[in-house]
């Protein structure tokens, strides 16, 4: 592992010059100690996703819910939904070393291995999904604005993109600062998806990353691509 990737874990701006294949390298590297760097930095970003979808989906539906895990790392989204009830969870991450530990927990359906970007991932259909997660993915250098139109692609109208993402990442991210939050508000005025927004305190995503927001995206229409 070059040091480069390395101190890029945790110095986000490293990542703004680094390219698809070195992010993934790092993930890669990082897969054996992930979680235990994570929970020693109070991570709960999972906790909170969970915690949201077990208030919108009555305990009933949740079996019958099919969610994607975008950005699934070692499994934490996916083991939280588990225990909520939700048994029909697929997991998606570019890095193939974090989904082979995910695969351990046993807690997803399929494991698939692939960028959330403006590309088309074949392995998924249209119009399928009813909700997709995202914890730690609105990031430098992961879940890019221009993703939105295959988060919808995927999405049946009426599903949800539910995420958190760090203020410091809206002020200073590349690909987020002055772009991510008119974006979301653009395509909420064009009936696009309803928004709602949950500002979370310091702390309550992790014990590092300060405050930040909750956001669900109810989508409102099918298959629909357009500037962004």
């Amino acid at each position: 592992m070059s040091q480069r990737h390395k101190e890029a874990r945790f110095n986000f701006k490293l990542r703004t010059n680094m390219t698809p294949q070195q992010i993934m390298e790092m993930f890669d590297d990082y897969a054996d100690d992930y979680e235990e760097e994570a929970l020693t930095k109070g991570s709960r970003a999972h906790e909170i996703v969970g915690d949201f979808l077990a208030n919108t989906y009555p305990e009933s539906d949740r079996s019958s819910v099919k969610v994607l895990d975008v950005g699934a790392g070692t499994g934490f989204v996916g083991m939280k939904l588990k225990a909520l009830g939700f048994t029909y969870v697929d997991a998606l991450d570019p890095a193939q070393k974090m989904l082979d530990v995910a695969k351990t927990k046993n807690v997803y359906r399929h494991l698939i291995c692939a960028f959330m970007d403006k590309n088309r991932v074949e392995e998924i259909e249209t119009d399928f999904y009813d909700c997709v997660t995202a914890t730690a993915a609105f990031n430098e250098g992961l879940i890019p604005c221009n993703a939105f139109p295959q988060l919808i692609r995927i999405l049946k109208p009426g599903g949800r993109i539910v995420f958190t993402v760090p203020q410091m990442h809206v002020d200073n991210a590349v690909e987020y600062r002055g772009r991510l939050i008119p974006l979301i508000d653009k395509m909420a005025a064009g009936g696009v998806w309803e928004v709602t927004a949950i500002p979370l305190a310091d702390g309550q995503l992790s014990n590092c990353l300060g405050p930040g927001f909750l956001y669900s995206l109810k989508v409102n229409v099918s298959e629909k691509y357009f500037e962004i």
